[in-house]
């Protein structure tokens, strides 16, 4: 059962690991730096710049109906809360006078009086209030209104018995307080409103509480309006009927006898030449109410452009509040607009190309410092072009670190194997950890070096070293080997890290042969220069060896550990034992010759003589060794 367990748990995992290779990484996107500084910069510009000029623009780049709906919106807003601050309180009051009522705090039996004071009191506080009443549904009710500023109580006549019984019945039907429709008082002249509140004392309907307000005050405010602030506004009802208007306070307005037939003016009673636009007179104004999304209506004709707005607060049948403006007065305030806008624009543009014209010094600057990073990618810091100064002190720092680090990885480099450096960063994860693996290990030793020096000057005997492991190095990093170290006359270097490459072998084999052809024919050189030849000894091994970081955190180098290297060393000093002729001898082992013989082909030139088997210090086995000979030339 375990096992089954096991084997299940492997194949999900392996079909888990499948799915996760089979998902395709997305690489990043990347945006040149051209684009993002010179774009952005503009774009910055011409939000900031352009948001301001957009707002001033709402209203010149559209036509005269839009500007004239964000402006009716906040005069309608104004007008409707005066109309709240009115008739909200009212409504307040007459809950309250319903409440004492029902709980026999008042009551028309034995505290009429003090019902009358409290009525009293709310004629105080409520200026626009002209009448309260309390109707009870037995008994005698309390009529109060008041006149020149003395409140006193009506008497009742049968045409106000009348209205009672009728205002009883409906309102015992009514499931809360409610607003009357509006009638028109001859004697005042105005148009008045009523606050039904029915009182109950639990289940049972005990009577009725009716507050009468005058529009008196919201008239003279349309009044004002107009004349401080130039604006002109009306309040209709039903849409057919005025219940105020500035004309209101000019008007001599007869209902006749019956309030009931013709209980307000109608819009044709009032002489209004703008009114004409609510009986369908112009157009509909469609683009003003896409810019107004509170208004209900808006119509226009050459003279005048009228605006409503539907208010259901207080009753069945909605109220309108509307404002008219002359279309001559708002043309003229959008040519002024669109003279700013104008103004704006050529800001804007100015901006724009101040602000293109930054973004591209700037982006020369950055470039001239990314295009300097970029080279230095390749690790060839002779080709690295100095970063020039910027009058940006940022930037500035910036180029002056850049130059002196840049001055620093010169000499840094001649230090580091600049080519180890550049295959470790393809292959990060060879650099952070130590393994063996079979590598192919080279090294080479000047054969009397002492004798050879002896008669040179330190800076001779530098420049001498200097030319002789240029050559070498060549020879080995041409076919893809590390130069690993350089030991006083000696080279290491080494093949299969930190790439894996299964002709380890056969390159440092190649890379033995061209030694001998180098040393040659520098030698050849040297003594037509009346120099002494070079002698080169070469060791060639291949084998398990630990590879990584060795060292300590002072100091550490990326290098090769164990017995291979020794062996390879050994191969190198065995070369003594041997007559050089041609100025270079390369010895390899059996294990180097085998896994690069077959892999050189056979058109490369190179042979190899079995030497046989040798002794090396540090092994306890004989190893087979081989000479390696160049191609002839």
């Amino acid at each position: 059962m375990a096992k089954a367990d096991s084997v299940v748990a492997e194949t999900r995992a392996k079909e888990q690991e499948e799915e996760t290779s089979s998902k395709k990484v997305r690489p990043p996107i990347h945006v040149p730096l051209a684009l993002a500084l010179v774009g952005g910069v503009t774009l910055l510009i011409l939000i900031a710049v352009g948001s301001v000029l957009i707002i001033t623009l709402a209203g010149a780049s559209e036509n005269t109906f839009s500007l004239i709906g964000r402006q009716a919106t906040t005069s309608l807003d104004l007008l409707e809360s005066r109309i709240n601050s009115q008739l909200e309180p009212i409504e307040i009051v007459g809950d309250d006078l319903a409440v004492q009522f029902a709980d026999g705090r008042l009551n028309l039996d034995d505290r009429r009086e003090r019902a009358f004071d409290t009525f009293r009191g709310v004629f105080a506080s409520l200026p626009q209030v002209t009448a309260v009443l309390f109707i009870p549904v037995e008994g005698e009710a309390l009529r109060t209104t008041i006149t020149e500023g003395i409140v006193i109580e009506v008497p009742p006549n049968p045409r106000v018995l009348q209205r009672q019984r009728t205002a009883l019945e409906n309102a015992h039907q009514q499931p809360g307080p409610e607003w009357s429709a509006p009638f028109w008082i001859q004697n005042i002249n105005r148009a008045v409103v009523t606050q039904l509140v029915p009182v109950r004392r639990g289940e049972d309907f005990f009577g009725l509480i009716a507050v009468t307000v005058s529009l008196d005050n919201i008239v003279q405010f349309l009044a004002d309006l107009e004349r401080l602030e130039k604006l002109s506004s009306f309040i209709l009802y039903d849409r057919d009927f005025v219940l105020g208007h500035p004309l209101l306070l000019e008007t001599d307005f007869n209902p006749g006898t019956d309030f009931a037939d013709n209980p307000l003016p109608t819009v044709d009673d009032v002489p209004d030449p703008a009114f004409r636009l609510l009986n369908g007179a112009g157009d509909r104004a469609d683009q003003l109410l896409q810019n107004a999304p509170t208004v209900t209506d808006a119509r226009v004709d050459d003279d005048f452009i009228i605006i409503t707005r539907d208010v259901n607060n207080f009753g069945p049948i909605p109220w309108t509040v509307g404002l008219k403006f002359r279309t001559d007065d708002v043309s003229g305030e959008v040519d002024r607009l669109r003279s700013i806008a104008i103004a704006g624009l050529i800001v804007l543009i100015i901006a724009v190309i101040v602000g293109f014209l930054f973004a591209r010094l700037l982006n020369q600057k950055i470039g001239q410092l990314a295009t300097a990073a970029e080279t230095m990618s390749g690790l060839d810091m002779a080709k690295v072009p100095p970063v020039p100064d910027s009058f940006l002190s940022e930037l500035s720092n910036a180029a002056n670190a850049f130059n002196t680090m840049i001055g620093a990885l010169r000499w840094f480099e001649t230090y580091v194997p600049k080519s180890l450096v550049l295959r470790l960063m393809q292959q990060p994860d060879e650099a952070s950890r130590s393994v063996e693996r079979e590598l192919t290990i080279l090294f080479t030793d000047i054969s009397g070096f002492s004798t050879l020096a002896e008669d040179l000057t330190a800076e001779q005997t530098a420049s001498l070293l200097n030319a002789h492991f240029e050559l070498l190095s060549n020879c080995v990093e041409a076919e893809g080997g590390t130069v690993d170290k350089f030991i006083g006359d000696s080279l290491m270097a080494f093949w299969g890290a930190p790439e894996e490459v299964e002709d380890h072998a056969a390159r440092a084999l190649r890379a033995g042969a061209a030694i001998q052809e180098a040393i040659v024919s520098d030698n050849f050189k040297r003594v037509a220069a009346d120099k002494q030849p070079v002698s080169v000894r070469v060791g060639i091994h291949t084998g398990k060896a630990i590879i990584g970081n060795i060292g300590s955190k002072s100091r550490i180098n990326y290098t090769v550990v164990g017995d291979t290297v020794n062996v390879a060393s050994r191969l190198e000093q065995l070369s003594k034992d041997f007559e050089i002729r041609d100025q270079c001898v390369v010895l390899v082992s059996k294990e180097s010759c085998d896994s690069g013989k077959d892999a050189l082909g056979e058109d490369s030139g190179i042979t190899f003589s079995e030497i046989g088997d040798h002794n090396v210090r540090g092994r306890s086995k004989p190893v087979t060794v081989f000479r390696v000979y160049a191609a002839e030339k």
